[in-house]
């Protein structure tokens, strides 16, 4: 099978792989349930934006599908970072107020479009730093995951630090859904970033959670540009392609004895984040899941390189696992 297109030539996708091997059990023999609970506690972070719109939606059609609870959380900007024209405190308090009652009233009206329960859901407004509010909100309220809106960031964004989304992501412990604007229910399509390393295999697993159950689970890797094959090194290319083949097998085992939806595998060749969303835009891929790691002491606060080219992308919607996590 191949994904038409006009760079369908970067992208394989083996009916070998595609194939259930015959130690692996199809959807229709084996009896399975989702993995897990989806989530107990489910928090959205929400500033009343239009790019919140999506997130909030998001949250309703879970809350709506599976038994959790759902939060809502929003943080405005301390009165010393609100515009003062003319240098006197007072005025920043004042609009600082004035600020915060206008994003709640948008919160309210998001919340109530949103779903027939999510006008309920406990809301909570936080004054300070958007990042460090919505991560101990997390931690405070026991989330199991994090749902923001995504939109792409210009250079203005980051030289001002403005990248709320993916500055939760590197700070979170829990999983992290950031929604783009076409993302407005449960996603039934997910592409999953596969290195074979323990973070994106935690990423798989997690990605079950948070997908429809008539969905369609993308495990996808990309391995480097290859030179032009040589001689003496076709049978290096046999053994690297059959090693390929034996770990997508084993994860395809692992994660269809969790589910009863379709799992693909792809594999692609070339640069890994162009690659990813070409591939998301001609699949029609709903969300691209990756894990993160802890790298070096300098970097350990950080999510990668690719995990920090996709949220500012933000073109898909992205499901971002934590360090540590199974």
């Amino acid at each position: 099978m191949e994904w038409e297109g006009e760079d369908h030539m970067n992208t394989r996708v083996s009916s070998s792989l595609m194939a259930p091997r015959a130690d692996t059990p199809r959807a229709d023999e084996v009896a399975r349930s989702r993995p897990m609970a989806l989530h107990r506690e489910v928090l959205l972070a929400t500033d009343g934006s239009p790019s919140a719109r999506a997130a909030t939606r998001v949250v309703g059609a879970i809350a709506a599908r599976w038994p959790v609870t759902a939060r809502a959380v929003t943080v405005v900007p301390p009165p010393s970072l609100t515009y003062d024209p003319v240098g006197i405190g007072g005025i920043g308090a004042t609009v600082g107020a004035r600020l915060e009652e206008e994003i709640a009233r948008e919160v309210r009206g998001q919340l109530a479009s949103a779903s027939l329960g999510a006008s309920i859901w406990h809301h909570e407004m936080k004054v300070g730093s958007a990042t460090h509010e919505i991560v101990r909100a997390a931690e405070a309220h026991a989330s199991d995951l994090i749902v923001l809106g995504l939109r792409p960031h210009a250079f203005l964004d980051r030289m001002f630090r403005d990248e709320t989304a993916l500055s939760v992501m590197r700070h979170a412990s829990v999983p992290v859904l950031a929604a783009t604007a076409s993302l407005t229910a449960v996603p039934r399509r997910i592409a999953v970033a596969i290195d074979f390393s323990r973070a994106s295999i935690a990423a798989a697993r997690r990605a079950l959670e948070v997908l429809d159950d008539s969905g369609s689970l993308m495990l996808v890797y990309v391995e480097p540009p290859s030179e032009p094959t040589q001689e003496e090194t076709e049978g290096y290319g046999a053994i690297y392609a059959q090693g390929l083949i034996a770990a997508f097998a084993r994860l395809r085992h692992e994660l269809a004895a969790r589910t009863s939806v379709r799992i693909e595998t792809v594999v692609l060749q070339g640069s890994v984040v162009p690659e990813l969303l070409s591939f998301a835009e001609r699949a029609d891929v709903d969300v691209i899941a990756a894990g993160s790691q802890r790298h070096s002491i300098a970097r350990r606060a950080f999510v990668g390189s690719v995990t920090t080219a996709l949220a500012r992308a933000a073109t898909r919607s992205l499901f971002v696992i934590p360090p540590g996590r199974k």
